[in-house]
């Protein structure tokens, strides 16, 4: 026997096609029972109070249509009484739903019996759209077995309890179907609104996610912000104490990222941020964080980390950015200096991150691609932070990098030895306050710069004063144009002080904070 392949694959496509159909059909329909319990709630206690006052209008209304005293208490109390256990039994939220809708159709259906006049049909048509706020198809279906039912039987076996007119008492069928097709148009409409106000219940739910989520995390990388590393810092402690682990936080710097924006664009900037945020993620477990709080600086959250792990989880991440990285077609070889915290007793979670800070500033100037542990002896020979005007900061860090990047410039037209350069170590000091300078936050107010070790900043200062006059030699002998504006100059002035000031006037009580007066004079 021979098979038709193409026939076989045409029947299967068809069936392809109809179960996607199908399933639009499907999805165009509301799902039904998402309604929050505290709205359910209030909807349900409504329609329940609307059927009980119902009851007793139709109680009242036979009374005065001199029907006898017990019947019209009896039609009244049959749907009071199917509400009631609606309201009082422990059914759950769908069948108590079902109750209250069955309770409102006995209701227009005994109105109509009662009344026998035509504008008493129309309450089958009026109650749907109040069956349809509990936006679930049990009730729905509920109302509609009994609409339809009491027109299927009753309007064709009996007209005479449902119709007045004399055309539906000659064709009951006739208008039965009439009556049907208006109940289902109505339930129809009622879906329609029930369908489009859950999609906007779905949108907000999912557009406050999103803001919720944008407030806690970094929109470039997706990796957590500060507000959100705070808070978990602050829970990962609370957890330590507890169980006696500590936690382990880790700064992570790139090392030389500004040239990238430079050279590449600040787009290629970005893609390496990315790419960056998506290497330190993995080396992290489920529950660790990753953070990124602006520009290239990162923060790796280790709850429960014993400190013997450090070193072991500090190569990890140098080995997973050490790849390389390919941009626009050029391949860069990226490299981070890593500074790594682990708390102790009664610790807060700021100072914490304080100690990977300048922990990862000591591992720069130490040398790229490396890392430090903070300790004690680390802590005692640092300077802490400076109080810093940021813009004047700033100045004086865009005129150091023009400065540097003039003097390139002549070296290589050969007006200046090619053999000036400064010492590493003085280089390195000056890439962690350009980095530090690049993090303070914008605005007028003063910020504090963190400072690197005592003994670096000393030599750097020492140093840096010989480049700057050598600096305004070179200007006035027309090599190159870069000049000190007033507030790059009060900057200077302010970390020239500080870093030759004596020790004891400059670290506080605490040891961790150097305050003076950066404000242009």
């Amino acid at each position: 026997m021979v098979i038709d392949a193409g026939s076989v694959h045409d029947k299967h496509g068809s069936i392809l096609v109809v179960l996607q159909w199908a399933r639009s059909i499907f999805n165009a329909f509301p799902r039904g029972s998402r309604l929050p319990d505290p709205a359910w709630a209030f909807r349900h206690r409504l329609i329940i109070l609307f059927a009980v006052v119902a009851s007793a209008v139709i109680t009242v209304v036979s009374l005065l249509l001199h029907t006898p005293l017990g019947l019209a208490l009896a039609q009244g109390a049959i749907p009071a009484l199917v509400a009631l256990v609606a309201w009082k039994a422990p059914l759950g939220r769908r069948l108590s739903a079902s109750l209250s809708s069955a309770s409102l159709m006995l209701f227009a259906s005994m109105a109509v019996q009662i009344t026998g006049i035509l504008e008493a049909h129309f309450l089958f048509f009026i109650l749907v759209p109040v069956v349809a706020l509990y936006e679930d198809w049990a009730p729905l279906a509920t109302a509609s077995f009994i609409v339809l039912g009491n027109y299927a039987v009753l309007g064709v076996s009996s007209p005479t309890r449902i119709y007045s007119h004399q055309s539906a008492l000659e064709d009951p069928v006739k208008w039965s179907v009439i009556h049907s097709v208006l109940f289902l148009a109505m339930c129809a409409t009622s879906i329609v609104h029930w369908r489009i106000h859950e999609r906007a219940c779905r949108d907000g739910t999912m557009l406050l996610d999103r803001l919720a989520s944008q407030a806690l995390h970094d929109p470039l990388t997706g990796l957590a912000n500060r507000t959100l590393l705070t808070d978990r810092l602050s829970q990962a402690l609370i957890m330590s104490q507890r169980t006696g682990i500590p936690v382990m936080v880790l700064a992570v710097d790139i090392d030389g990222f500004k040239p990238v924006n430079d050279s590449y664009g600040h787009a290629a900037g970005d893609a390496l941020l990315i790419e960056l945020g998506h290497r330190l993620e993995s080396c992290i477990r489920a529950g660790d964080t990753a953070a990124r709080h602006g520009g290239d600086e990162f923060t790796l959250l280790l709850p429960s980390t014993a400190p013997e792990e450090a070193p072991a989880m500090a190569e990890r991440i140098l080995a997973a950015v050490g790849s390389p990285v390919f941009l626009l077609g050029v391949e860069l070889h990226l490299s981070v200096s890593i500074g790594i915290a682990v708390s102790s007793l009664g610790l807060s979670g700021e100072l914490l991150l304080q100690e990977a800070d300048q922990a990862m500033y000591a591992a720069k100037h130490n040398g790229r691609g490396g890392y430090m542990v903070f300790d004690k002896t680390l802590a005692t020979g640092t300077l802490g932070t400076l109080a810093v005007h940021p813009d004047q900061a700033r100045e004086w860090a865009a005129y150091t990098q023009d400065l540097r990047s003039e003097i390139a410039a002549a070296k290589e037209l050969g007006r200046i030895p090619e053999q000036s350069r400064g010492p590493e170590t003085v280089r390195r000091t000056l890439e962690s306050i350009i980095a530090a300078i690049e993090r303070l936050p914008e605005g007028q107010q003063s910020a504090g710069l963190a400072l690197p070790e005592r003994n670096a900043l000393e030599e750097f200062v020492f140093h840096h004063d010989l480049v700057q006059h050598w600096a305004d030699t070179l200007r006035l002998d027309s090599i190159i144009e870069a000049q000190r504006s007033p507030g790059a100059d009060q900057f200077w002035r302010t970390l020239h002080q500080t870093a030759l000031q004596d020790t004891n006037d400059l670290v506080d009580d605490g040891g961790d904070t150097v305050h003076a007066d950066s404000s242009p004079s």
